[in-house]
């Protein structure tokens, strides 16, 4: 199956809004992201500059931002740029595309793509992992989260609003296959159980941390 980008970068324009407000503030309920994000935080915090991709509303960007850490969100929505500006006007957030980052080779101590690699195909996932160890710097630390499994969702409707929008769980044996493949060194994959239904969606969750090698 292909994913369209045009299609998601859309979806995500149509929905933002109402996204932003169901969203940007989910962390509160999510005491194991909360703690994922800052020991990721305590990775790169003083280490360089690091980038939230496919950063939707900023909100995790804004988490990190908080604890220190020199951060900037990417997102494909223009959208869902405006909300993230709206919403922390103190992060600096751009338009951008994950399978080709505008940022020079070497020059990020980290990035960051909390469910934002489940609208790829395979071929597209590859592409991001190569950008993702192309702007890292050596040592450079990506931090991913995704749904678990090997199903996808497709959505024609999202709060009552027209959309075309594909959303891939991924099996966590691929996702390391390919992070492997693009050069990086696995650092840490944890799993969780989905929080209850009022919370999130009911999906399993994966969390991994891999970094650009010291003698790369």
């Amino acid at each position: 199956m292909t994913f369209s980008s045009d299609d998601t970068k859309l979806s995500y324009d149509t929905v933002a809004r109402r996204y932003a407000d169901e969203i940007a503030g989910e962390l509160a309920n999510k005491p194991f992201d909360r703690e994922f994000l800052d020991r990721f935080a305590d990775l790169v915090k003083d280490q360089g500059h690091v980038v939230e991709l496919g950063a939707g509303p900023g909100h995790v960007a804004a988490y990190l931002q908080e604890r220190g850490v020199d951060i900037s969100a990417l997102d494909l929505s223009a959208q869902m740029v405006d909300e993230a500006k709206r919403l922390f006007p103190s992060l600096q957030s751009v338009v951008g595309d994950m399978l080709d980052l505008p940022y020079a080779n070497g020059s990020l101590a980290g990035v960051i793509a909390f469910y934002s690699i489940i609208h790829f195909d395979d071929a597209q996932l590859e592409r991001a992992f190569d950008e993702m160890s192309r702007v890292l710097r050596v040592g450079g630390v990506a931090a991913l989260a995704f749904h678990i499994g090997d199903e996808v969702v497709h959505r024609e409707l999202w709060w009552d609003m027209p959309v075309v929008l594909d959303a891939r769980f991924l099996p966590v044996d691929l996702v390391t296959r390919l992070l492997t493949k693009a050069g990086f060194e696995l650092v840490s994959v944890e799993e969780r159980e989905p929080y209850a239904p009022e919370i999130e969606y009911q999906s399993r969750r994966a969390y991994i941390v891999a970094r650009e090698p010291e003698d790369a």
